[in-house]
């Protein structure tokens, strides 16, 4: 990547940094479990508080001898809880797999790369622009263990991985998109 483009409309001396760093499969199943991890712990954690407060019912009440709680009770809680639990460790996975199709799709075997200035983000594909994102636009910014999350009106998220940053350029790139650290 040749950050030199005579096409360019931007100075040289706003780029920040450029992170030419593919995407792996696991990234990908990263990013969706942060993104659905904090819109499913709450009803996850409120169906396995409910199914542990009718379960213990359902045990006092076999042990009482009381028979309040019929079998068809403790199939339907049986079923919620599987569902929960399916949402919160399997769904992130699934969607991270197809995620990740679809960018091997996309990407065709062009070479990518987020390219940062001091205002806005560039994602290339090749030579050409594909979108400028400017930072005042940003929603949040999510950072991962691998990854930086950044997420922008309309659902769509730049996904880009640490380790294609030094430490110094990763502190500017935080500082100038809003999250410094």
């Amino acid at each position: 990547m040749n950050p030199d483009n005579q096409n360019s409309l931007i100075p040289i001396d706003d780029l920040l940094a450029i992170n030419d760093l593919p995407l792996r499969e696991s990234d990908f199943t990263e990013c969706m479990d942060e993104l659905l991890g904090a819109r499913i712990k709450t009803p996850f954690v409120i169906v396995v508080i409910f199914s542990a407060l009718f379960y213990a019912i359902a045990l006092a009440s076999v042990l009482l001898n009381m028979k309040i709680v019929s079998m068809f009770y403790v199939a339907i809680v049986s079923l919620s809880l599987l569902i929960a639990l399916f949402f919160r460790y399997s769904v992130s996975k699934f969607l991270g797999r197809l995620r990740y199709k679809q960018y091997c799709l996309a990407k065709n075997n062009c070479h990518q790369a987020t390219v940062f200035y001091k205002d806005h983000l560039e994602i290339r594909a090749g030579n050409e622009i594909i979108t400028q994102l400017a930072y005042s636009y940003i929603r949040k910014v999510l950072l991962t263990e691998n990854l930086i999350i950044i997420t922008f009106p309309y659902l769509s998220n730049c996904i880009v991985r640490r380790d294609g940053f030094t430490e110094k350029e990763f502190e500017s790139i935080l500082k100038n998109i809003g999250k410094a650290p």
